[in-house]
């Protein structure tokens, strides 16, 4: 849960450490602060920021969210319970800048990966609208008929049918 910067920043301290532990014949210290600098490392590349990007996209801070999502240089090193909520969070945000080429490109790469069951009909509700808006109708019926054997909420519910009337009104 840190940043990039931040894991530079204990990543330098720990090697202080462990140097300084070397010098004083210490070396007990030095490996558990070599063996620190290898988990902070492994985090870098197998968490990232997700956890602290998901803490700025639950508290609408998407330009912060955002941001922290594109330190990831690679996120195809992620871990597979992390890479579903970097693409499903990527998306959202595009949903909510109006972009809706990438937001379904993305929602689309977080549906795949795996979510919760709730993550997920949200997910394909999102897909829906866009198909809706790009005027792909049997596309969106495809993504809402995948939506009706998720367990949603009424309000995810009542959007579904919306969605579905108007696709049906389209035709």
């Amino acid at each position: 849960m840190f940043t990039n910067q931040a894991r530079i920043l204990v990543c330098l301290l720990l090697a202080l450490v462990a140097g300084l532990a070397a010098w004083l014949k210490v070396y007990e210290i030095s490996a558990l602060s070599g063996m620190f600098i290898v988990l902070v490392m492994w985090g870098y590349f197998k968490e990232g920021p997700v956890i602290l990007a998901a803490k700025h996209f639950k508290d609408k801070d998407y330009n912060k969210a955002k941001a922290l999502l594109h330190t990831v240089k690679n996120p195809e090193l992620l871990n597979k319970r992390r890479k579903p909520y970097y693409f499903f969070m990527l998306g959202n945000i595009a949903v909510s800048g109006a972009d809706y080429n990438t937001a379904e490109v993305n929602l689309g790469r977080a549906a795949v990966l795996g979510l919760r069951a709730s993550d997920l009909g949200v997910v394909l509700m999102h897909l829906a609208n866009i198909s809706l808006r790009n005027k792909d109708l049997e596309k969106g019926m495809v993504w809402i008929k995948q939506a009706e054997n998720l367990p949603l909420t009424a309000k995810y519910k009542s959007i579904l049918s919306n969605i579905e009337k108007e696709i049906q009104k389209i035709r």
